[in-house]
């Protein structure tokens, strides 16, 4: 995918070139409901075993890493040429060490789960394995002791510091090479040599023990073959886990400080990874289920791209491998709120499904009628979503679905009022949940909740509430961010109950845990900063409420594009509260990002093009900038007139408004024409609305004096007063 390269201009040092890349797995977490939150680390470890492996290694078709790459610069040009021409497997230990854009390219790739520009290097990967391999054997027996302690000094985001708090005892991966040093002394002064280039970093000292005789990934002293054969460096090979013993902050010297162990592949929580990532993959392509990974950590766009290449270069053959390709788009799609598309791919896959009988009952056709049910109640075509319900539930022949679609029915009918019917399917997705599922057990009890708030009965809601948070605490800690749910549904029960100051206190409650435990970019804090907003607004307190929403939009602009329909909606409020402060410049600004939006996004003739027009052009009266609103209200009109007739009734108050602005302007002829329109939708409805003509009467009269045509002011005003 040429067009898709991210071509290297540029290699020189940054400032996160001597970061930290950390993926955690915390077991607990694989049961919550914030298990993406393991998702980088099972995302990266698929990732590694696809290159590692030369059976089942992606295969690259390009010549060269000059000619992949591409590079600007003169100097790195060179030594990608270099290394196309003289590289040898028994030198890989040398590439990776020598200072060159080689290991840069490498392990930025690496860091960043970049599958294009990783693949160049699969075999380069495959050597240094073999040949750390090799030096491990050797390593292993020149010592003396069975343990020996390794260090490194490295620059840490603040949201893996969080990660690493919040998931002690668990496992922890490095996304690049690991190269430690033996020497304390010397990791400690290059973790405090330098203050940390921006406020999201940190500095930290990884301490990790290794047991000699654990069976691993290879790592050893690299001295013998390094391109720096005098530094005391231990490399460990991409990919090796360790488990996280301890986190601590040293006052005296400001820095983290992390006591790691080097984990055996045969540790137990390793075998529950792996058991657990088997079941969920559920005889799914490895490859493809790349793609699902990169969903879970909010990497919509290389989510897609990877679909879409599989797809374009067929690089799976089985008609499941292209159905759950087609899914993995449709659920992007949905991610990113364009539900035109993801109902166009959910087809494509269900005529996989559909067109190979072996597949027929297979569970992803029933998951694929569920996505299709909750697409439709998301566009508010609630009838078309209970067919597909139904359509689910035939389908189906996994309890586990059956869970997610009586859920999916609650919901349904939770947006139609129907708040009976939404507890009972509730109660029936209980009954097909495993009895250790306590956090999808607790959602369900959150959800019972809101339904009790919705049907103002607060003391059922309580309770339910209570339950839900019993069953999260069976098997997490108090500090986990599943909690932080069950925080903000109570929060809103008060805010609904106009208890301001308790609906404050428990959605702060959620936001300290999600401090504590998220990384900045979770779309949590962007529920949280909501409602704090929403208490605000109903405070009274604009200020704050701003603020607050302005912390939505930052939050929401780290995973989603500027013209995603949940972002629109941020500059919809953010706009309004200017609006209402009378701030108008700042208000205009946020309008015209909605239309921008809309007009990106929607078909002309829309009705969410026009509503942007409208406001927009409201503003500008309000500022009585009037040649600015003519502008808007006859865009509004233009865009309303491509599917309706000029006399239709839902076009009077755009008639009213521009006969109204060319009024004022003193262009009485155009002001003329559109109070006569405006007269035409009202003679076309039954009955006649007589009160409302006798004004158009009079205006269309007070036109004529104006215009001092006297007999037809004369005969406007005989018609108002002879009706």
């Amino acid at each position: 995918m040429r067009e898709n390269r991210r071509r290297r201009k540029d290699n020189k040092p940054n400032e996160n070139a001597d970061r930290m890349g950390t993926n955690v797995y915390s077991p607990k977490d694989h049961q919550s409901l914030h298990k993406s939150l393991n998702g980088e680390f099972i995302l990266y470890q698929i990732l590694l075993e696809q290159i590692s492996d030369k059976k089942k290694a992606l295969t690259f078709n390009e010549n060269s890493l000059a000619e992949y790459f591409q590079p600007d610069d003169k100097n790195d040009k060179q030594i990608m040429t270099e290394f196309d021409e003289e590289y040898k497997s028994e030198k890989a230990i040398y590439w990776y060490t020598r200072e060159s854009c080689i290991y840069k390219i490498l392990n930025k790739g690496l860091r960043t789960q970049c599958i294009d520009d990783v693949i160049p290097f699969g075999s380069f990967i495959r050597d240094l394995n073999k040949q750390l391999d090799k030096e491990h054997k050797l390593f292993i027996e020149q010592q003396k002791t069975p343990n020996i302690q390794v260090y490194r000094g490295q620059l840490i985001s603040k949201d893996e510091v969080n990660r690493l708090k919040s998931s002690q005892q668990g496992l922890i991966s490095m996304n690049s090479f690991l190269s430690t040093s033996t020497n304390r002394k010397k990791a400690l002064e290059f973790a405090t040599s330098r203050p940390p280039p921006n406020d999201t970093l940190t500095s930290i000292l990884l301490e990790i023990d290794v047991n000699l005789h654990y069976l691993s990934k290879p790592y050893a002293d690299i001295k013998r073959l390094s391109a720096f054969p005098e530094e005391e460096e231990i490399l460990f090979m991409v990919g090796s886990i360790f488990r996280i013993d301890n986190i601590s902050y040293d006052d005296e010297i400001n820095l983290w400080i992390a006591k790691l162990t080097l984990c055996s592949l045969t540790d137990p929580d390793m075998k529950d990874f792996s058991s657990s990532l088997k079941k969920e993959l559920n005889g799914q392509n490895e490859f493809v289920s790349i793609g699902n990974y990169f969903i879970q950590v909010l990497k919509y766009d290389l989510a897609q791209e990877h679909f879409q290449k599989i797809l374009d270069q067929n690089l799976v053959k089985e008609d499941i491998d292209f159905a759950y390709c087609y899914y993995g788009l449709a659920q992007v799609n949905c991610k990113m709120e364009d539900y035109n598309s993801a109902i166009s791919n959910i087809n494509k896959a269900l005529k996989y499904l559909l067109n190979n009988s072996s597949l027929n009952n297979h569970s992803l056709l029933s998951l694929c009628y569920n996505d299709l049910g909750s697409i439709y109640v998301n566009q508010s075509n609630y009838i078309v979503a209970l067919q597909f319900f139904n359509k689910a539930l035939s389908t189906n022949n996994n309890n586990n679905n059956l869970s997610k679609i009586y859920s999916a029915l609650s919901d349904v009918h939770f947006k139609m009022a129907n708040y009976h019917m939404a507890l009972e399917y509730l109660e029936k997705s209980l009954e097909y949940q495993s009895e250790t599922e306590y956090s999808i057990i607790a959602n369900t009890y959150i959800n019972m909740g809101k339904i009790y708030v919705a049907t103002n009965e607060s003391e059922k809601a309580s309770q339910v509430f209570n339950k839900a948070n019993e069953y999260q605490l069976k098997e997490l800690p108090n500090t986990h961010p599943d909690i932080s749910y069950t925080y903000n549904a109570i929060g809103l029960m008060f805010l609904d109950e106009n208890q301001q100051e308790k609906a404050l206190e428990y959605i702060e409650k959620a936001h300290q845990l999600q401090l504590e435990s998220l990384p900045n970019n979770h779309p949590d804090f962007a529920d949280s900063y909501r409602n704090f907003a929403n208490v605000y607004m109903k405070k009274g307190d604009l200020d704050k409420a701003l603020f607050y929403y302005e912390k939505v939009l930052e939050n929401q602009l780290k995973t989603l594009l500027w013209s995603n329909p949940s972002v629109v909606d941020t500059y919809r409020s953010i706009g309004n509260i200017h609006r209402e402060k009378k701030n108008y410049d700042q208000a205009s600004i946020y309008f015209h990002k909605i239309l921008g939006s809309q007009l990106e996004r929607m078909p002309l003739s829309d009705t969410s093009i026009s509503n942007a027009y409208q406001n927009i052009g409201d503003l500008c009266l309000e500022k009585l900038n009037l040649d600015e609103a003519l502008h808007f209200y006859l865009e509004l009109l233009n865009n309303e007139l491509m599917t309706k007739l000029h006399e239709d009734f839902s076009l009077i108050h755009v008639y009213k408004t521009i006969a109204n602005i060319y009024y004022k302007k003193r262009v009485l002829d155009q002001s003329l024409i559109y109070y006569n329109r405006l007269l035409d939708c009202y003679l076309q409805k039954e009955p006649l609305d007589q009160s409302a003509i006798n004004e158009i009467y009079t205006s269309i009269g007070k036109i004529y004096l104006k215009k001092r045509h006297f007999d037809q002011t004369l005969l406007f005003y005989q018609k108002k007063n002879f009706q």
